[in-house]
This record gives structure tokens, C-alpha cells and sequence, in this order.
């Protein structure tokens, strides 16, 4: 009698554990899919930057967008697809404009939303394939013209030229971007470029409703950018 309460107990011991066990997992793997992407990829974006004169864009006040047209039940519609999911730096000193540095922007391409439920699921699964490509990624290569000298408040149109990554196909584009230096602390922007989305592989499905989808997106981005004091 006694061995089989030993045994008994072992038994209980063991099943405790393996309980316990199972809930610490499930709380470790529940942690580490709440830990957003964007936020480890913006330390990536200014690793190699200079520290001094670093401008980090704040996502709380920026958004990227794509635009494009369709006909869904027979009438023309825009859709529009948003996100604040953008993290991105740059290096900039007032007094030598020359040596601006900009660094990649990373957009979390699976928290775009539009004004439809559907069209959301059909854009992370179906379209851009977000469990597997969540960042859409512009790696800037040139700046012009760069001015030499800038006055705060006033605007500056600008055409910077990078690789973008989308889906994991990349294309040299270039943005038409307009920016304005509020302070020495804070720069403002808007850049916009129009892509032929077949061109990064991407397409989109037939679906009975929709008649025709535009061959060409407009890609933009309105940002503010704080100095990383």
C-alpha cells in the first residue's frame, strides 16, 4: 500500500510539473509574438549613423500609405491603405547639409488597414504575404540637390533614390519628397513615388466584384522626425 501511494505521488508530482512546465512555455512564446518588430528594427536603422545631429522619425506622428484604383461593383474606388508602423533615422548637421546621412525605413507592411475588413485579410495573406515578408524596407542611395544652407520653416523639394524591398524582390526608385526644418530639433516631410506593383511580384487576385485594379500604386509618406537628444 505504501509503494503504490509513493507511486501515486510521483505520478501527481510529475503531472504537476509537466503542467507548470507547458504554462511557462506558453506565457514565454505568448511574450515573445507581442514583441513588434518595428521597434527592433529601428535601432538597426541608425546602427551605423553618426550619434550626433540623429533624427529618428516618430511613428506616433507619421503614416505611409499606398493608393490605388478599382472598379468594385461596377464604381470606381480608391483604396487607401495606412499604417504608423515606420521606423527610420538620418543624420543631419544644419551647419554642413553636405554630409546628411540617411538611414533605411522599415514599414510594417502587416499593419495596414483600409476601410475594408476583407481587403485587410486579403493584403497580409494573399497579396504582400505579410507572414513572410512583414517589412517593406527603402534603402536610400542619393540625395539631390542638396542644398547649402537651409532656413527652418522653409521648404525644400528633394529627390532621394534608394533601393526599395517589397516582398523580397528590390528595385532601384526614386521619391519626390518635400521637406521642411520646423527647429533644430524637429524636420517634417512628405515623399511619394508610383510603382508598378508587378514589378515586386506582387498581384492581385480576381475576385468576382472587382472588375479592374490600377497596374500602378502611389506609395507616400508623411513624417516627423525628432533629434535623438
Amino acid at each position: 500500500m505504501k509503494k503504490s501511494q509513493n507511486m501515486l505521488t510521483l505520478v501527481i508530482v510529475i503531472g504537476v510539473l509537466a503542467v507548470l512546465g507547458i504554462a511557462a512555455m506558453d506565457q514565454f512564446l505568448f511574450k515573445k509574438s507581442l514583441t513588434p518588430p518595428p521597434a527592433e528594427a529601428e535601432e538597426s536603422t541608425s546602427s551605423e549613423l553618426p550619434s550626433d545631429g540623429l533624427f529618428r522619425i516618430a511613428a506616433s506622428q507619421s503614416e505611409a500609405r499606398f493608393t490605388l484604383g478599382e472598379v468594385l461593383g461596377g464604381e470606381a474606388t480608391t483604396v487607401i491603405g495606412k499604417t504608423n508602423q515606420v521606423t527610420g533615422a538620418f543624420s543631419l548637421d544644419f551647419e554642413n547639409l553636405q554630409d546628411t546621412e540617411l538611414g533605411e525605413i522599415l514599414i510594417d507592411a502587416s499593419t495596414f488597414v483600409t476601410d475594408n475588413s476583407y481587403r485587410n485579410r486579403a493584403i497580409q495573406n494573399r497579396i504582400l504575404n505579410t507572414g513572410t515578408y512583414q517589412l517593406i524596407s527603402f534603402l536610400p542611395t542619393e540625395i539631390a540637390p542638396i542644398p547649402d544652407s537651409v532656413e527652418f520653416g522653409e521648404s525644400l523639394t528633394l529627390e532621394i533614390s534608394g533601393d526599395l524591398t517589397i516582398k523580397g524582390v528590390t528595385e532601384n526608385i526614386t521619391f519626390t519628397a518635400n521637406i521642411t526644418p520646423i527647429s533644430a530639433t524637429q524636420i517634417e516631410g512628405h515623399a511619394e513615388t508610383m510603382i508598378a506593383y508587378a514589378d515586386f511580384d506582387i498581384s492581385i487576385p480576381s475576385v468576382p466584384r472587382v472588375a479592374s485594379v490600377d497596374e500602378e500604386v502611389l506609395l507616400e509618406i508623411d513624417f516627423v522626425a525628432l533629434l535623438d537628444e
